[in-house]
C-alpha cells in the first residue's frame, strides 16, 4: 500500500461521491430525513403552545412555550426510559430489574433534564434510522466497478490495498461532511424555534457532541458496506445485502428472542446492541460502546481487504 495513492483515492472518492448521483440522492435523504425527524419533534410544541396562548392571551408566548415543552418531557420520559433500558424483560431476578429500572430512570432523566430534551430525543431516532441511511450511501463502493470491470485500469497505477483503503477513508470523509451539515441544519432549526427554552451554547455543545456519536456509530456500519460491496458482483445486489444484513440483524434477533432468551444478544452482532450507550450518562459506558464499534470497524474491515485484495477483479 502507498499512503500518498491512499490519500489521492480518498480525496477522489470523497468529491466524486458527493457530485454523483447516488451522493446527490443519499445527501438529500439525510438532510430530509434528519428535518422530518425534528418537525416531527417540534410539531406538537407549536401546536398545544398556540392552542393554550389562544385560550390564555394575558400570557406571553414564551412562558407558555417554556410549560409546553416541559410538561411533554415529563411525558416522554417513561417512553425514553424503555427505549434506554439495558435490560428489560431479560432481567432474572426482581433486584437485577429493579436496578435496571432504576438506571434507564437516571439515563433518561440525563438526556431530557441534563441536556436539551427535544435535542436528545431526535437524536435517539436518527440513530434508530441511521443504519438504513448508511446502507443507501456506502453500498457502492466497489461493486459496481468490480461488475463493470473498471478497476482494471485502476490497477495499472494503484495496489488494491491503496484503492480499497482510499476508497473506504473517501466515504468516511463524505459521511462525517453530512453528519455534520445535518448536525448544523437540525441545529439552526431547533435554536429558531426553542431559542426561548433552550441557550444556543447548550444547543450547540450537545449537536456536536451528537454529531460525533453519529459519526462513531456510522463507521462500523461504512466498514460492513464495504466488505458486502467487495464481496458482491453487482450494485443492485450489494444494496440488497447491505440492507438486509442492516435491517435483518434486529428482527432476527426479536425472533430468536422468542424462542430463547439467549437469542437476544444476536443483536451485538452490529452495533445495534450498543449503540445507544454512546448517549449514556457513565463515561464508562460510552468507553465500552466506542470499544465496541472499534472492533466492529476492524472485524469488517479486515474481511473487506481480504475479499477485495483476493477476488477476481
Amino acid at each position: 500500500m502507498n499512503r500518498r495513492q491512499i490519500l489521492l483515492i480518498a480525496n477522489y472518492s470523497a468529491r466524486y461521491s458527493v457530485r454523483g448521483g447516488i451522493g446527490l440522492v443519499f445527501l438529500v435523504v439525510s438532510l430530509t430525513f434528519g428535518l422530518m425527524v425534528a418537525h416531527t419533534m417540534l410539531q406538537p410544541v407549536e401546536r398545544i403552545s398556540r392552542q393554550v396562548a389562544e385560550r390564555m392571551k394575558d400570557r406571553e408566548a414564551a412562558e407558555v412555550t417554556k410549560e409546553v415543552v416541559q410538561s411533554l418531557t415529563q411525558q416522554a420520559k417513561k417512553v425514553v426510559a424503555w427505549m434506554v433500558s439495558s435490560e428489560s424483560s431479560s432481567a432474572k431476578d426482581a433486584a437485577s430489574s429493579r436496578r435496571s429500572d432504576e438506571d434507564a430512570e437516571v439515563w433518561a432523566d440525563y438526556l431530557l433534564d441534563s441536556r436539551p430534551g427535544m435535542l436528545s430525543a431526535i437524536f435517539l431516532i436518527l440513530l434508530f434510522g441511521w443504519p438504513l441511511v448508511v446502507a443507501f450511501g456506502a453500498f457502492d463502493l466497489y461493486a459496481g466497478d468490480i461488475s463493470s470491470r473498471q478497476l482494471r485500469y485502476q490497477l495499472l497505477r494503484a495496489d488494491r490495498g491503496s484503492i480499497f483503503f482510499g476508497r473506504l477513508f473517501g466515504m468516511l470523509l463524505t459521511f462525517v461532511a453530512v453528519l455534520v451539515l445535518l448536525g448544523v441544519t437540525v441545529t439552526v432549526y431547533m435554536g429558531f424555534k426553542l431559542s426561548v427554552v433552550y441557550s444556543w451554547s447548550a444547543l450547540c455543545g450537545w449537536a456536536a457532541y451528537g454529531t460525533l456519536a453519529m459519526v462513531c456509530v456510522s463507521v462500523p456500519y461504512v466498514a460492513l458496506c464495504a466488505w458486502l460491496s467487495a464481496a458482491c458482483g453487482g450494485s443492485f445486489f450489494s444494496l440488497t445485502m447491505a440492507s438486509l444484513a442492516i435491517g435483518g440483524v434486529p428482527l432476527l434477533s426479536l425472533f430468536a428472542r422468542m424462542q430463547h432468551e439467549a437469542g437476544g444478544y444476536l443483536l451485538y452482532l452490529l452495533p445495534w446492541g450498543f449503540q445507544m450507550r454512546l448517549f449514556h450518562h457513565d463515561p464508562s459506558q460510552v468507553a465500552l460502546a466506542v470499544g465496541g464499534c472499534a472492533l466492529q470497524t476492524l472485524l469488517f474491515t479486515w474481511l473487506g481487504y481480504r475479499k477485495f485484495t483476493t477476488r477476481d477483479l
